[in-house]
């Protein structure tokens, strides 16, 4: 055997036994160590693997919003993948379909373009629709109001948005005949043992970029675009779930993980590539779901081919998490000391 090939082969064998090697709580553990050396972190955090999930969390020096593991808090968009993970159950069973008009599910709705827009298009970004405008702080009769206009045709380019979500959640509501929450908690969290919540009346639960705390925010108005609140724990069963095959089908989750290079890898309702994450891990598939609403910030990363899935909470919008592609900053690190134990330094 030449050594080339020996060489190729041993760190082949080392990535994949030095992932494989650590413990959930040795990942924990080096999240937390990385995250303690990160300048004002406060939050929740945890990390799933082979039937494991671990969870901690870090105290605010000031006192205010303690967290707990066991407290839900908000996952802003990252609501988002489970009412992608909603419409493929319906595709499984049947009832829609990926590339059929949001008219046929909507007869007579206000949404522009309702009859060339189609599900998969407001998966993917690709609707033309506006953005919402900005929340009212109060409650709101019907979201789809923010979502009455377009800015471009159907199809156009990539244009992330909250009412793409709110309108897949409308489609959804009329075709099973179940206000949204309930059709998440009996399809989704029923089947894992899990109930999340949509408050309805205003929440203050973190701090701005100024120092100051976040304004009222009514999650109500956010819906299946950014409503839903669990704990880090009910996040982590529902990726591990999804990545496993227990929430939709195998040809399901390949379309929805299949990332558009085009759109900077946005695949439907997530983004997913595969990056160099160094460390122990190498090149492998990534799927991220980012939220962010007020002062809160989550970050959710699935690595199916690893089965494991981190998720962490930050209620100080001064955390500055950065981006995996660019391969330096806190997120890869949290990856790395997730998936090989060992946290690098900040």
């Amino acid at each position: 055997m030449g050594r080339v090939l020996v060489i190729a082969l041993a760190l082949s064998l080392g990535v994949t036994g030095a992932v494989q090697a650590q413990t959930t709580e040795q990942g924990l553990a080096a999240m937390q160590a990385r995250l303690q050396a990160d300048e004002g972190y406060a939050g929740v955090f945890g990390v799933s693997r082979n039937g494991q999930t671990e969870v901690g969390s870090i105290a605010r020096s000031d006192g205010a919003w303690p967290t707990d593991p066991s407290t839900p808090v908000r996952w802003a968009s990252v609501s988002k993948m489970s009412t992608a993970i909603l419409v493929f159950q319906q595709i499984d069973a049947g009832t829609i379909s990926l590339d059929t008009p949001v008219v046929t599910y909507l007869p007579g709705t206000t949404v522009a373009n309702a009859d060339r827009i189609t599900l998969r298009q407001l998966l993917a970004h690709r609707s033309g629709l506006a953005a919402e405008l900005e929340t009212p702080d109060g409650p709101t009769a019907d979201a789809l109001q923010y979502c009455g206009a377009a800015r471009a045709e159907p199809g156009s380019d990539f244009f992330y948005n909250n009412c793409d979500t709110i309108v897949l959640g409308k489609v959804l509501e009329a075709v099973t005949g179940l206000a949204f929450l309930d059709l998440v908690n009996s399809r989704i969290g029923a089947p894992l043992g899990l109930t999340l919540t949509l408050p309805e009346g205003p929440r203050v639960e973190a701090t701005m970029e100024d120092g100051s705390a976040e304004p009222r925010i009514w999650l109500s108005a956010f819906g299946p675009a950014g409503g839903l609140y669990g704990t880090i724990g009910d996040l982590l069963t529902i990726d591990m779930a999804l990545i496993e095959g227990r929430l939709i089908s195998a040809a399901s989750l390949d379309t929805m993980l299949t990332g558009d290079p085009a759109s900077g890898y946005a695949a439907l309702s997530v983004w997913s590539y595969s990056p160099d994450l160094g460390a122990c891990i190498g090149t492998t598939r990534l799927v991220e779901r980012y939220g962010e609403i007020g002062g809160v910030q989550m970050r959710n990363f699935l690595l199916p081919d690893l089965k494991l899935a981190l998720a962490v909470y930050s209620n100080d919008h001064r955390t500055t998490f950065g981006e995996v592609w660019q391969g330096q900053g806190l997120s890869i690190d949290l990856i790395r000391a997730a998936a090989c134990g060992a946290a690098p330094a900040a």
